[in-house]
Order: structure tokens, then sequence, then C-alpha cells
């Protein structure tokens, strides 16, 4: 059985997220600040983390960079509409995902099936690396590299940048990157293409961006060379 720690505040939030984990068979720990989020983190072997980002004494930012520093497992962050700038930071910091309240269970479960599913990928099989001019992409590693700096990539965007690098020169639609790297429930979510394309673009620095061209209402395409 999977295990969720979730971190909110707010206990309607907390019973909402809860129920309807539970629903479906998840074991489901909650906390209501960051000091508490952590000592349970620290304790517990978790499998995902659901994390909002405001919250009394340590913000959801620091609670996202500790928990990134001691594990790799998917972390989904909670952020209202207005806190834009720190949904950015927050996906800086490593989580993988976020939902903007208000939410939708529906939705919310969405995103955690996507993440887990990403997270327990099957890295098996011996995967190649991929070379494009200055650009390094391990397969098997799951890290991409700028002149042998490494990307930092957070486990979406290398997934996102991975599938572009597999089939280059192709342009891949808008519904199949989202249903291959987040799944068939994010069809129509043109706008996380936006925000992690960007960021993507971002980390491959002013020589390298031109690599990743946008075909306007189609999708995108990741060019063996920088034009």
């Amino acid at each position: 059985m999977d295990r969720v720690l979730v971190v909110d505040d707010n206990l309607s939030i907390q019973k909402l997220v809860s129920v309807n984990l539970q629903a479906r068979d998840y074991a489901v720990d909650v906390a209501g600040t960051g000091e508490e989020a952590l000592r349970l983190f620290k304790d517990g072997a978790y499998d995902l983390v659901i994390l909002d980002l405001i919250l009394p004494g340590m913000s959801g930012i620091d609670v996202c960079a500790l928990m990134r520093q001691l594990s790799d497992i998917p972390i989904v962050v909670l952020s209202a509409r207005e806190d834009e700038e720190l949904k950015v930071r927050a996906l800086d910091t490593g989580a993988d995902d976020y939902v903007t309240k208000p939410f939708s269970p529906k939705e919310l479960l969405a995103r955690v099936r996507a993440v887990m599913r990403r997270a327990k990928a099957d890295t098996t099989v011996k995967l190649p690396e991929i070379h494009i001019k200055d650009l390094t992409i391990d397969l098997q590693g799951r890290r991409a590299f700028v002149d042998s700096t490494d990307m930092h990539l957070t486990r979406t965007e290398f997934a996102l940048l991975a599938e572009l690098a597999q089939n280059q020169e192709a342009v891949l639609t808008h519904d199949a990157l989202l249903v291959k790297v987040w799944g068939p429930e994010y069809r129509d979510s043109n706008h996380y293409l936006h925000v992690y394309l960007g960021r993507i673009r971002k980390k491959l620095g002013p020589e390298l961006d031109s690599l990743l061209e946008t075909v306007p209402g189609v999708g995108y395409i990741l060019h063996s060379a920088a034009e």
C-alpha cells in the first residue's frame, strides 16, 4: 500500500484529501505545520507528499527544499491562484507537480496517479545517452547536462525533455506529450506544457534554447542542432 503524507494547516482540506486518498487504498498521514511534516517525513517511509505552500511557521518552500535533500520521492504542491511566484519557486526547489486551489478531488487524484506512475517507471533496461551539441541526456540516470553541468531537472522536466529527445525533429503534439509524460487525465492541459517547457528553456540557457521550437497550435520540436 502506498503511503502519502498530506501537509496542510486547513483541516477541511486535510479531511478532503485524506478521505479521497484512503478511499483508493492509500495509507495517509497528515501534518498541519512544516515542522510536524518534517518529523513525520524523517520517521516514515512515504511514497508521495502533498504539500501546501502557505503554512504557519516554516514555509512550504522550505519544507520542500529540506524534503528534497532527504529523498527523491514525488512532491505535489498546493497553491492558490495568486501564488504564481511561490509555485515557480516550489518547482525550482524540486516539486514534481502542482495543483491550484480550489481543486476537485478528481483533479488531485489524477495528479497523484501521474506523478507516482512516473516515479515507478521501469529503469531496469539499460538506456543510452543522447547527445545534441553541448546537451547530454542520460536516460538511464535520468539526468541532463549542458556542457557537463547538471541542469538539475525535476522528474517531470526530465521526462518531458527525454520524450522530445527520443523523437528529435518530429513535431510532438500537445496531447501526445501530455498523455506520454503526465497521463491521459491531462489531455487539454496545455498550460502545463507552457510552464514546464519554459523552465526547460531557461535551464538550457541562451546557447541551446533554440533547440526547442514551439509549433503554434500544434506542439513542440526538439531539433538535432541549434539553428
